[in-house]
């Protein structure tokens, strides 16, 4: 094992995007194999050892087919079924392509050629390593998404020429635009989602009334037991019993 001192490498959405599409093709593979290999194991126990039904007839499950494997690619099925693949990890990396993918991001619309370009062309702007990398990840394509990423934007970009507003406008038509897709691929789209900001919030409002409700509820029964504890029977019965001390 090595030890590495190098500095922590900062990857863009592009590049996470692409290695979570690997990883998916990955675990496919993993999982067709894991699903052949359980029906062939199946298929095989009942080859060997018929189900007689009570009538007499050879019965059992439907067990779909089964590709015949050379004995290479039968150690293969093996050994991915063996490896098998962590639910966990499906999930991950599901919302991370669902994420990535929405609608409301542009890196199902980038291409390696594009962020790099994006990062190129930003470079004689003084731009931080962060702002670069929020560039490209976000792709803004208007001056409030540029403004929320490079820091005193208005004073740094000032002394440029077209000033603030023109330098602004030159990176996004220049160099942000251009290096977008005009739509998703066709590999992406079942990973695309749309976000309805009508629907997000709806979903806060539902969300803050539940809790409202159930915060009233908390207050109720603190309330009924603050009662309990200190109602007037309780009252009554301390005062007997300060009477009693002081006898």
């Amino acid at each position: 094992m090595k030890i590495s001192n190098n500095p922590p490498q900062h990857l863009s959405n592009f590049e996470v995007l692409q290695h979570f599409l690997t990883l998916k093709k990955d675990n496919d593979v993993l999982q067709r194999a894991a699903e052949s290999k359980k029906n062939r194991d199946i298929k095989g126990a009942f080859e060997q050892i018929p189900f007689i039904t009570r009538r007499g007839e050879i019965g059992g499950p439907e067990i779909p087919d089964v590709p015949n494997l050379t004995p290479a690619q039968l150690k293969r099925e093996e050994e991915a079924a063996r490896r098998g693949v962590s639910k966990d990890l499906v999930w991950v990396q599901d919302e991370v392509l669902k994420y990535l993918c929405a609608d409301y991001n542009v890196t199902a619309r980038q291409t390696a050629e594009g962020v790099r370009s994006i990062a190129d062309g930003l470079q004689d702007y003084g731009l931080t390593k962060a702002e670069l990398l929020q560039a490209c990840n976000l792709g803004p394509t208007n001056m409030v998404g540029m403004y929320l990423i490079v820091e005193e934007a208005e004073k740094r970009f000032q002394h440029y020429d077209g000033g603030y507003e023109g330098t602004v406008g030159t990176i996004i038509s220049d160099i942000i635009e251009p290096s977008l897709l005009y739509e998703v691929p066709e590999e992406l789209t079942p990973f695309v989602t749309s976000v309805k900001a009508k629907e997000i919030a709806q979903t806060i409002l539902e969300d803050a009334a539940a809790y409202a409700e159930e915060e009233e509820m908390m207050y109720q029964e603190q309330e009924f037991v603050h009662e309990a504890e200190w109602g007037a029977d309780k009252e009554a019965a301390a005062d007997d019993e300060e009477d009693n001390t002081m006898d």
